[in-house]
């Protein structure tokens, strides 16, 4: 038994060879024995804490093989800024699902806004030219004036216009001022299939390959008359208000700033709502990491243990840029999202945005992740949250889910898109807008090789 003089803070830290003579002792020695004890018990505490926090070994960089550590860089394609020329091509989509913006009843928004559309590029020192489009024809061009569009005639094919379908890539076959990248404006609602898309994009690659950047404008318009689906099956009848787009190409800046002067005089005019980005990923931060994870349900599962790989183990000490998580029998899968606290988006199927990769422990390229797949994606403004299914045969591992660079979509393209499975608000929505959006953006920034836009990394301990 230790003795009971020993000073309280040595209790429990020294053998039974304490000196019983220590109160005979000058106070001088005493304290320096007590100081030497104290020293001791803090490299003990230190040690024992060292091991606590520095246990498990290190996963794979959650960027192997990937671009990172950055903001994101502005796609450049070109080695000089493009000519900016003084014309900017107008073409508005002259297909009869545009008629009911021109016989909205008892509204005059739609000819305020190609008023905004006219009156804004004067003020930006630039010329409207306009084009009646389809057909795969550019009829015109109609003069200074969008004021023609405003006669219901444009999209009905009376009083000398002829009845045309959508061909909206027509209005980048119209060539621009030579040694100049021209500013294009499309006037449309953008209800596109797959097979638009694919016409669209390839119409505007020219302009892109010239250092092109891309823009959109928003806005929800009264409008009377047939809703026709991208199969061109009417799809509503009646009143509602219907998405209408100015979707622009051309120099970014001028892009930028002349859709931001249509927007403003929209404003002046009584048009608000309207909704402005741009397609591309300059102005966001940094690579998005995983923040949060938890199972489905969340009481089969365990997040935040530490994991064994092939006998060792690893653990969120050294691996801060994972989230860790144990499932058990009961489990049916996972949820990671790159935001600790979350405000409801729209959650929908797999919008085909990201990738899902295991990342091998000890080296080498990612592989599938066999076993796993993502289920759902739910957009909440520049944060996002991916629902994985895992069953029983998905490994135990490390786990990547990349978003990369130019597929995350704008918060209301997903809002105003209309989906497959849709059943409210027909009218309201877009079939084709996110489809649309998300492969333009792409296309821009795709070239850049700029790191992705979200890399969230998993470790898994599968136990179903």
């Amino acid at each position: 038994m230790l003795s009971s003089n020993r000073p309280p803070q040595l209790k429990g830290l020294l053998p039974n060879t304490w000196n019983k003579g220590l109160q005979a002792e000058p106070i001088a020695a005493w304290k320096l024995r007590e100081k030497t004890f104290q020293m001791l018990r803090w490299l003990v505490t230190g040690a024992v804490s060292i091991a606590l926090t520095g246990c498990g070994e290190k996963l794979p960089d959650c960027f192997v093989g990937l671009k990172s550590g950055g903001a994101l860089k502005p796609n450049v394609i070109t080695k000089k800024p493009p000519q900016v020329g003084q014309q900017v091509l107008i073409g508005i989509d002259g297909s009869g699902s545009m008629l009911g913006f021109a016989q909205a009843s008892g509204k005059d928004v739609w000819p305020r806004f190609l008023q905004s559309i006219n009156q804004g590029i004067l003020l930006k020192g630039s010329k409207p030219v306009a084009y009646r489009i389809g057909a795969g024809i550019a009829e015109g061009p109609l003069g200074a004036s969008l004021t023609q569009a405003a006669d219901p005639c444009f999209f009905k094919g009376c009083a000398g216009f002829k009845s045309v379908a959508s061909s909206l890539e027509t209005l980048w076959k119209i060539q621009g001022a030579p040694k100049t990248l021209p500013l294009r404006l499309l006037v449309s609602d953008l209800e596109v299939n797959q097979s638009d898309v694919s016409s669209l994009v390839s119409g505007i690659q020219g302009d892109l390959t010239k250092g092109a950047s891309a823009g959109v404008l928003g806005l929800k318009a009264p409008f009377t008359g047939d809703v026709y689906g991208v199969n061109g099956k009417i799809i509503y009848k009646g009143n509602t208000n219907r998405p209408l787009f100015i979707l622009a190409t051309g120099p970014r800046e001028q892009v930028k700033s002349v859709l931001n002067e249509i927007k403003k005089t929209m404003a002046l005019k009584g048009i608000s709502d309207t909704k402005v980005s741009m397609a591309d990923p300059v102005g966001l931060t940094n690579t998005m990491t995983a923040q949060w994870i938890s199972g489905i349900p969340a009481t089969t599962a365990k997040p935040g243990r530490n994991i064994l790989i092939g006998n060792k183990k690893y653990g969120p000490a050294k691996n801060p840029d994972y989230q860790f998580i144990e499932l058990n029998p009961g489990s049916t899968g996972l949820s990671v999202r790159t935001s600790k606290k979350w405000s409801a988006g729209i959650k929908r199927p797999d919008f085909g945005i990201a990738d899902l990769e295991r990342l091998p422990v000890t080296g080498g390229q990612p592989q599938a992740a066999d076993g796993m797949r993502i289920s759902n994606i739910e957009i909440s403004g520049s944060n996002i949250r991916v629902w994985i299914d895992v069953d029983q045969s998905a490994a135990t591992g490390a786990y990547r889910v990349l978003i990369p660079a130019g597929s995350m979509p704008e918060q209301w393209w997903v809002d105003w898109d209309r989906s497959q499975s849709d059943t409210r608000k027909l009218g309201e929505k877009t079939q084709g807008l996110l489809l649309l959006m998300t492969t333009l953006r792409r296309q821009i920034v795709g070239s850049a090789k700029v790191q992705p836009e979200a890399a969230m990394c998993v470790a898994l301990q599968n136990q179903t």
